[in-house]
């Protein structure tokens, strides 16, 4: 088969003819070829250095052979550029998300084409997304505020204690209806839990009130309840903020993913691009070090696709945050998860857990992956849990649910006269704990 330097793939006729010729009178060795599913069959035999490919053609579009392309070892140092009328900001971050190494609007310019294609091909102006903005001393001190918090002192905030039901509540509630998100503050650090509804307004928060300009983001996993908000995250789109999102790898999606999918893809709901420098950790069932003074362990939660429980000990303070987990009735012969977790949790601090479901509506709803009250409370107290908050409240309950709830907890904790506390916190409640000079 004959060498060629730069494969077009373009359905269009004369738009590809006339690519042909420009680069062919240009000097290179040019095939073009106009049925895309034959497209990449050809490039793996020619192994030519360039690809011109549009978007929308029948067959496979363009967006798909640049991944197909860039995801294959044997083809990924070919370079590529997509050619397209369809130039949407959003469509040319896609192209760069998926390895493009140019994106060239239709009409192009038929005067400069040629020195635009050899300067790809020499390698001296390979576009790629562009950085984040360099974090200048300026950005970073526009505003002189300090925590109010003392070293001994944790924060913690409810923005969001809400599951998403079948349909957006029409009522209010005391309770608020935001979905799941914590934030927990230190004088040095904040961490936030979730990133359901409740984020965007720990955003605004942060940029308007609080001190940190280094924020972590513990994801527990992928459902829209707990991801919802993350777009609509502030900080994103300031430069002098670094965000560190963990989470865990699910077989059908990964962390990275997620992040892609929400941040930089077409399918994003926010135009723009953050510009805060993002780092990502994937994580396992492990022991982590997030800080000098926060160590992280996690373990994989009673829950339907990969789930995390994230477990905190903050200079002793033990704090645990599992908002979607089933824990399993006691005459059951599943014992080894509650175990499991009483042995991670005993004698903890604060437990933050799901507790979707009063009694009489988990009887005919057990073991789809949610807990019941009366279940989280004989737990707690079982095993000398301080003090808990349930959370992951079912969208569809009025307050007087959640505060019959409440006292179907509190008669538990004062049958069993253990020293457990609960707490149904609502919107925008805080707890500020003391770290105790013995749990240091």
């Amino acid at each position: 088969m004959e060498d060629f330097d730069i494969v077009i793939i373009d359905d269009d006729p004369m738009t590809g003819e006339l690519t042909k010729d420009l680069l062919v009178d240009a000097g290179w060795k040019v095939l073009l070829i106009d049925d895309s599913t034959k497209a990449v069959e050809q490039i793996k035999k020619i192994m030519p250095r360039l690809v011109i490919t549009d978007i929308m053609m029948p067959g496979i579009n363009g967006m798909e052979i640049c991944k197909t392309l860039k995801s294959n070892p044997e083809t990924k140092g070919i370079k590529v550029v997509i050619l397209s009328g369809k130039s949407y900001e959003s469509e040319k971050q896609r192209a760069m998300m998926l390895g493009a190494d140019f994106f060239m609007a239709k009409p192009y310019n038929v005067e400069t084409f040629s020195k635009a294609i050899k300067e790809i091909m020499d390698n001296t102006k390979k576009i790629k997304p562009p950085p984040p903005p360099v974090i200048s001393k300026k950005n970073i001190s526009i505003r002189n505020i300090k925590s109010d918090l003392s070293e001994n002192q944790i924060r913690l905030t409810a923005y969001g204690i809400r599951s998403l039901g079948k349909k957006l509540p029409v009522s209010s509630s005391k309770y608020g209806r935001q979905t799941l998100c914590f934030s927990i503050e230190t004088k040095d650090d904040i961490l936030i839990c979730d990133a359901g509804s409740g984020l965007y307004d720990v955003g605004n928060d942060i940029k308007t009130k609080k001190p940190y300009k280094n924020i972590w983001l513990l994801l527990t996993h992928f459902h829209l309840d707990n991801l919802i908000g993350l777009p609509h995250f502030s900080p994103l789109l300031d430069s002098s903020y670094t965000i560190n999102i963990v989470g865990p790898n699910d077989p059908e999606r990964s962390l990275k993913d997620v992040i892609k999918t929400n941040l930089y893809s077409s399918f994003s709901p926010i135009s723009g691009k953050p510009k805060a420098k993002i780092n990502i950790y994937e994580v396992l069932e492990e022991n982590y070090k997030l800080s000098n003074n926060i160590k992280m362990a996690t373990m994989y939660s009673n829950h339907p696709t990969t789930t995390m429980t994230y477990l905190l000990n903050i200079n002793g303070f033990r704090i645990a945050y599992s908002p979607d987990s089933e824990i399993w009735e006691e005459s059951t012969a599943f014992q080894d998860y509650n175990e499991r977790f009483g042995k991670f949790t005993s004698g903890f601090d604060v437990l933050i857990h799901d507790s979707y479901y009063n009694d009489k509506d988990y009887e005919s709803n057990n073991h789809k992956g949610h807990s019941s009250i009366s279940i989280l409370t004989k737990f707690v107290t079982r095993n000398r849990i301080k003090s808990f908050i349930p959370v992951n409240i079912n969208s569809e309950y009025d307050d007087k649910d959640i505060d019959d709830m409440e006292k179907v907890a509190m008669d538990i904790i004062k049958k069993s006269k253990s020293i457990s506390t609960v707490t149904f916190m609502k919107e925008g409640d805080q707890k500020i704990f003391e770290i105790k000079k013995s749990s240091r």
